[in-house]
């Protein structure tokens, strides 16, 4: 199957062309890590309907245990007054569970005696230490887009998302953690580039708020003072306009600093036009496409069900998918595929293609186009079928046709099988069709009940 990293520009990586701002990494007094808030309000403010509980909520380094508590009984409180999807709520929400982390911590040292760990709670991102692992590999900051000099340079990365980001900046930081904002939407954004204009972001920048423009005729050290002054929001009158940058996935435009010009498929573009060809995208969608490339979150056949019969190749795995998910109901009953452990022919992490057959991951579909996924789940569907037609237990389970009353058995997962939706009896597709589609199974029944009925009219009568 191809890899994510074919499909999309590792986070930390970023293309440097003609058209891309040479960003310098400046030089800065050092600070130190008590300097450094993790509360959400550095970098987001807190909304105006919460300025009255701001003293109950947002709280110093110094904050006791007891404080810390009671700012999360009101966070509880608060998150059920607001109505879900607000920016109240979701403002809440990220402040609680910086509040639970910074509790744990304090819990562990009263608990352990260790000292507090070097992580950080900030806008949903879990920043820890980043480790050096390849000195060589060059890996720049997601908030000020300098070169992260890991040698000389202390910097910090995200758990969830792989936000990178230099010791000095951490700070500073003001986009949402991708895994925060992916687990809100729950599924990848539907429509195709849903662009507003840059009149409904007031020209500028969906993330950063600086200044764009059309106009990228902009001499170099006038680019460079835009990441210089970048860090600096009381000098905001001094950044020059930027070039607007449009990203594929939201349909908002960024600036430079924000958007890297990294290209990766779009599930819109996907679903809607079964379009594979890489589209431009900002860094915050980048880190939450990585995020959700390899989760089954696309329910085709509500979003685009006319899609599989214009790709075949997707019909084909569609019909192997609910083969797989039939023939999970006989190896589950069965001891002896339990001994021989056949299920755990299909990992752990991909057993949705078995389980739940409707749903899709984008990984899932750049497969089908490859081919890989069928060829992947013929494997799978050749070691089922093998071990349920030899499984004596499995092999009794199967169905005989009343039609043609064939004494081979047949499964609901055989090509020229056909299921009653009423009563789930297996009948040849040919044998099906003779009858005019009618159940002969489902018209003995309604035989019985009829006479059963009439019969029980007749007692009543007599009585």
């Amino acid at each position: 199957m191809e890899s994510v990293q074919g499909r999309i520009i590792a986070s930390g990586e970023r293309e440097v062309g003609d058209n891309h701002p040479v960003c310098a990494s400046f030089s800065s007094s050092s600070t130190h890590s008590d300097e450094i808030s993790t509360c959400s309000e550095v970098s987001q403010a807190i909304p105006h309907a919460l300025i009255r509980e701001q003293w109950q909520l947002v709280l110093g380094q110094e904050a006791s245990m007891m404080e810390l508590q009671n700012a999360i009984e009101l966070c509880r409180k608060l998150v059920m007054d607001y109505a879900e999807g607000s920016p109240e709520r979701k403002w809440v929400v990220r402040h609680l569970v910086e509040l639970r982390f910074r509790l744990r911590e304090i819990q562990d040292v009263a608990d352990d005696g260790v000292a507090p760990s070097a992580s950080r709670v900030i806008l949903g991102h879990h920043f820890v230490t980043r480790q050096i692992f390849n000195v060589g590999s060059k890996q720049f900051c997601d908030h000020c887009t300098g070169i992260i000099w890991s040698v000389v340079q202390a910097s910090y990365i995200c758990s969830d998302c792989s936000f990178c980001v230099h010791h000095k900046c951490l700070s500073s930081v003001h986009r949402v953690c991708a895994h925060v904002v992916a687990t809100e939407r729950k599924t990848p954004v539907e429509d195709i580039c849903p662009e507003e204009g840059l009149a409904k972001q007031k020209y500028k920048c969906a993330e950063c708020s600086v200044p764009l423009t059309f106009n990228s005729k902009f001499s170099h050290q006038e680019l460079t003072l835009t990441a210089c002054f970048r860090t600096r929001p009381n000098r905001l009158e001094e950044i020059p306009w930027t070039e607007a940058r449009q990203c594929d996935y939201t349909g908002l435009y960024f600036c430079p600093t924000c958007h890297w010009n990294s290209t990766t498929s779009i599930p819109a573009r996907i679903v809607h036009n079964w379009d594979f060809t890489p589209k431009r995208v900002g860094r915050a969608s980048l880190q939450e496409l990585f995020l959700l490339y390899d989760k089954p979150v696309i329910n085709l056949e509500d979003r685009n069900p006319k899609l599989f019969a214009f790709v075949q190749k997707l019909a084909h795995v569609k019909k192997l998918r609910f083969d797989l998910f039939h023939m999970k109901k006989y190896l589950t009953e069965c001891r002896l595929a339990a001994t021989e452990k056949i299920l755990d022919t299909l990992p752990g992490s991909r057993r949705y293609l078995m389980q739940n057959p409707e749903m899709y991951s984008v990984a899932d579909l750049v497969a089908v186009e490859s081919g890989a996924l069928h060829e992947f789940l013929n494997k799978i569907f050749d070691s089922f079928e093998r071990h349920i037609r030899k499984c004596q237990i499995c092999s009794g389970k199967g169905y005989l046709c009343e039609v043609c009353g064939n004494n081979e058995p047949i499964f609901p997962f055989d090509d020229c099988s056909i299921p009653c939706k009423k009563c789930n009896s297996i009948f040849h597709r040919v044998c099906w069709l003779r009858k005019n589609q009618t159940c002969v199974k489902c018209v003995r029944l309604e035989m019985r009940r009829s006479k059963e009925s009439e019969n029980d009219t007749d007692t009543n009568d007599m009585s």
